[in-house]
C-alpha cells in the first residue's frame, strides 16, 4: 500500500515538473529571444524606408549592432527584478511599444527622410503639407492586439508559479543597468566609442542605417541633452526680458529684405590671388565694395549648412549647441522666434526657398515653426533636370526666377529667405580653367581650384542678374548675401595644406588656419541708399541688422544683438579658442540663456513677454500658388492641351488609382503651364489630377480630380 501511494505521488508530481521547465524555457525566451525578436522585427520595419537592407548591415557594421543587441537585451531585463509574471508583461509592453517606435520612425523617413528625434512627440506635426494621409491597417493591428492580450492572459491565468532565483534576478538587473549607464554616460568605457558610432548630422537617416535604430536614438538623445546655463530661472529670463527691449521703429519706406545663403561661397581669390588670371566674382566684389560688408566667422566648415541658417534667422549661435548637432533636426520642434516672425508682424509676407528637396534639413516643418508663411522648394520649380535624375544640383538662375517671380506676386513687401546649391560639392577636377594660371600650383590643386572657380563664376553670373532686377523695380530692396560655410574637396589636404594652396595645414587645432577657413565674406547691399562700410560678425547678427536697417521692430534676442553691436562685440567667440578670442560677454551670456529658455527650457520668456508667444501662420503652405488650379483643357484631332496654374515641370498627372498618365511640358508662363496629352490615354469616365511629389512617393499638393471630355 505504501508502495502504490508513492508511485501515485511520483506520478502526480510529472506536470508539476513539466510546467516548471516549460516556465523556465519561457522565461529564458522572454530574457534572450524577446529582445533579439524584436530587434529583427524592428529594424526590418525601418529598414523598408532605408537603402541598407539588415543583413547588409549586421555584415558591414557588425559591432554595431552587437551593440544594439546588447543594449536590447539590458533594456529589456531591467525588469528582470520584478516577479517573474509581470516581468514578462512589463517585457511584452515593451516590445510592443519599441515596435509601434519603428513604426513611426519608418512613416517620418517616408515622409521626411529623417527618423523620429527625441524632439519628435508625435508625427502629426510632420505630415503637414502632404496630400495623401498615412495608411494604418486597422484589421492587422486589431488581430495583433489580440494574441498580445491572449498572450498576457495565458500568463497571468495558466503558467504555473516556480520559485524566483533572486540571485540570479538581481545580478541580471545590475549587469543591465551597467551596460545601460555606460551606454549613456560612456563611464567607465564607450561602448559606441569602441564600436564607432557615427553622428551623421548632415543626413539623419545614415545614422539610422549604419548605427542601428535603437542605437542611433540614443545617440541622438544623447546630444539633445543640453545642460541648463549656471543661475538659469524664471527670474533670470524675466530680468533679461525687461532688461532687453527693442527699439520702436516706424518705417516709411518697408523695403523688401533678401536673405541669399550660397552654398559654400567664398572669395576664390582667398586661395592666393597670384594663382589667378581674372577675377571669377566680379559683381560679388563690386558690391562687397559698395555695401555694408566684412567677414562672416562661420560655425561650420565643409558642411552643417543648416546650423548657419539657423543663425541667420533666429540670432540664436550654434557656439551655445552641442558638437556635431544640428539644430534644425534636434531643436526646432516648437514655435521659435526669427526674423520671419518680425517681419511678418510688419504686415510682410515670409517666403522661403530653396531649390533643392524640401525634405532636406526637415525645413518643410521647421519654417513654419520659424514664421514662414511658405516654402517653395526644388520639387515645386521648373528645374532644368528633374532633382536626384544625375545632372547635379540646380542651378541659381532658378532661385534668381523664384526671388523675382516671388516679388511680383505678392502684394505685401517681401521678406524672401534663399537657400543656394549651385556650388555645391562634389567637385570634379577639371584640366583647364580660364581663371588659373599653371604653373603656381601643383596640378591636382589647381585642377580641383578650377572646378570650385567655374561653380563661383556661374554663381556671380546669377547674383548679377538678380541686382539688376532688383534696381529696375520701384520697391527698395535690402540684399543680404552670404555663404554658409568654406567647401570641402575629395583631399582637403591637396587643396588647404601645404602640397596645395598652404592656406590652413591644421583646420581642427590651429587657430589661424582655423580661421582661414571660417571667415567668409558677406555684403548687405540697399537698392536706394548704400553706403560702404566694414563689419566682421557671426552670422546671427544679419537678422538683427536687416530689421534696423528696414526699420522694422525687432524682439529681445535682436536686441541683445543690438547692444553687442553697439559695443562692437559682433563675433561670438568658438567654443574651441575662447583663450584666443575672448570669453563671452554678458550680453552673450544673456544670449545664451534666452536661447537656452526657448529651445531646450520651460519657455519661461514667452510668459513674461507676449511677443515671444509665437504662433506659426495658419496658412502656412508649399509651393508658389496656395491652390493648384485648372485653367482650361482642349482637344485637337490627337491630343489634350491642359492649362494649369502653380503647376510645375516635374508634375504628374495620375488617375484615380495613383497611376501615372504620360504627358508633356511644354512651357510655363506667369505661373501658367501648358501641359499636352495623348488622346489615347485618356478614359472619358476617369478622374484626373495634377500632382507634385517628393523623393519618397509623397503627394506634397495636388489640383482638384478633374474628368478630361
Amino acid at each position: 500500500m505504501a508502495g502504490l501511494e508513492k508511485i501515485l505521488k511520483q506520478k502526480l508530481s510529472l506536470p508539476k515538473t513539466s510546467g516548471e521547465v516549460a516556465t523556465r524555457l519561457l522565461t529564458f525566451l522572454f530574457i534572450f529571444g524577446v529582445p533579439l525578436i524584436t530587434l529583427l522585427a524592428s529594424e526590418l520595419i525601418v529598414r523598408e524606408a532605408l537603402e541598407m537592407p539588415f543583413l547588409v548591415w549586421a555584415s558591414e557594421f557588425t559591432k554595431r549592432f552587437a551593440v544594439n543587441v546588447i543594449f536590447l537585451i539590458a533594456l529589456f531585463n531591467v525588469f528582470y527584478i520584478l516577479p517573474r509574471k509581470f516581468y514578462m508583461f512589463a517585457s511584452i509592453l515593451v516590445s510592443g511599444l519599441l515596435l509601434f517606435f519603428a513604426y513611426a520612425n519608418k512613416l517620418k523617413l517616408e515622409l521626411r527622410n529623417s527618423p523620429v528625434t527625441p524632439g519628435d512627440f508625435s508625427l502629426l506635426n510632420e505630415l503637414r503639407g502632404l496630400e495623401q494621409p498615412v495608411e494604418i491597417n486597422i484589421w492587422l493591428l486589431s488581430f495583433l492586439l489580440l494574441i498580445v492580450i491572449s498572450v498576457v492572459v495565458a500568463i497571468f491565468f495558466f503558467l504555473p508559479k516556480v520559485k524566483e532565483n533572486w540571485l540570479m534576478k538581481i545580478s541580471i538587473f545590475l549587469l543591465s543597468m551597467t551596460f545601460i549607464f555606460s551606454f549613456w554616460t560612456d563611464y567607465p568605457i564607450s561602448p559606441m566609442k569602441e564600436t564607432q558610432f557615427q553622428n551623421t548630422w548632415w543626413r539623419q537617416e545614415l545614422g539610422t542605417m549604419r548605427n542601428g535604430l535603437f542605437g542611433n536614438f540614443v545617440l541622438l538623445a544623447k546630444n539633445s541633452q543640453i545642460t541648463p546655463p549656471k543661475n538659469y530661472s524664471k527670474e533670470k529670463i524675466k530680468n533679461i526680458v525687461n532688461e532687453y527691449k527693442p527699439s520702436k521703429v516706424n518705417s516709411v519706406e518697408n523695403p523688401n529684405v533678401i536673405f541669399i545663403m550660397s552654398e559654400a561661397f567664398t572669395d576664390p581669390l582667398h586661395f592666393g590671388k597670384e594663382h589667378f588670371t581674372e577675377d571669377p566674382i566680379p559683381n560679388f566684389r563690386k558690391l562687397y565694395n559698395e555695401s555694408l560688408h566684412g567677414m562672416m566667422y562661420s560655425p561650420e566648415f565643409g558642411g552643417g549648412t543648416a546650423n548657419v541658417e539657423f543663425e541667420a534667422l533666429t540670432g540664436f549661435s550654434r557656439q551655445f549647441l552641442p558638437d556635431n548637432s544640428v539644430a534644425y533636426q534636434l531643436y526646432v520642434k516648437r514655435p521659435t522666434p526669427s526674423v520671419a516672425y518680425s517681419f511678418r508682424e510688419a504686415g510682410y509676407h515670409a517666403t522661403a526657398i530653396h531649390s533643392f528637396y524640401g525634405w532636406y534639413y526637415q525645413r518643410q516643418s521647421v519654417y513654419r515653426y520659424l514664421g514662414f508663411d511658405q516654402f517653395i522648394s526644388g520639387e515645386f520649380m521648373n528645374l532644368d533636370y528633374s532633382l536626384g535624375s544625375g545632372h547635379g544640383y540646380p542651378k541659381d538662375k532658378h532661385m534668381t526666377d523664384s526671388i523675382l517671380s516671388q516679388i511680383e506676386k505678392t502684394k505685401e513687401r517681401d521678406f524672401i529667405h534663399a537657400v543656394t546649391v549651385e556650388a555645391h560639392h562634389p567637385y570634379k577636377p577639371i584640366v583647364d580653367s580660364k581663371f588659373l594660371k599653371k604653373g603656381t600650383l601643383p596640378d591636382s590643386t589647381r585642377q580641383y581650384l578650377n572646378s570650385y572657380t567655374e561653380f563661383l563664376h556661374s554663381v556671380d553670373r546669377e547674383l548679377g542678374r538678380l541686382v539688376e532686377e532688383l534696381r529696375k523695380k520701384d520697391e527698395p530692396t535690402i540684399l543680404v548675401y552670404f555663404g554658409d560655410h568654406f567647401p570641402t574637396f575629395i583631399s582637403n589636404a591637396q587643396v588647404y595644406g601645404q602640397q596645395g594652396t598652404g592656406i590652413a595645414n591644421n583646420i581642427l587645432y590651429d587657430y589661424e588656419d582655423y580661421l582661414n577657413t571660417h571667415k567668409l565674406p558677406y555684403f548687405i547691399w540697399h537698392s536706394k541708399r548704400n553706403t560702404p562700410r566694414e563689419l566682421d560678425l557671426s552670422p546671427n547678427q544679419f537678422s538683427a541688422i536687416s530689421l534696423e536697417l528696414a526699420g522694422v521692430k525687432g524682439n529681445t534676442v535682436t536686441a541683445i544683438l543690438d547692444r553687442m553691436r553697439a559695443q562692437n562685440k559682433t563675433v561670438i567667440p568658438y567654443n574651441l579658442f575662447q583663450k584666443q578670442m575672448g570669453s563671452q560677454t554678458n550680453e552673450m551670456k544673456d544670449l545664451r540663456m534666452l536661447q537656452y529658455d526657448l529651445l531646450h527650457g520651460k519657455r519661461y520668456s514667452k510668459n513674461v513677454n507676449a511677443e515671444l508667444d509665437l504662433k506659426p501662420s495658419k496658412e502656412y503652405f508649399l509651393g508658389q500658388y496656395k491652390n493648384l488650379k485648372m485653367i482650361s483643357i482642349s482637344n485637337s484631332s490627337d491630343s489634350y492641351r491642359i492649362l494649369v496654374e502653380g503647376v510645375p515641370r516635374y508634375s504628374r498627372l495620375i488617375d484615380s488609382k495613383n497611376e501615372e498618365i504620360e504627358s508633356e511640358w511644354v512651357g510655363t508662363k506667369n505661373g501658367v503651364s501648358d501641359f499636352i496629352i495623348n488622346n489615347k490615354d485618356i478614359h472619358p469616365n476617369e478622374e484626373y489630377r495634377f500632382a507634385i511629389f517628393d523623393s519618397m512617393g509623397n503627394v506634397l499638393k495636388a489640383t482638384e480630380p478633374f474628368k478630361i471630355e
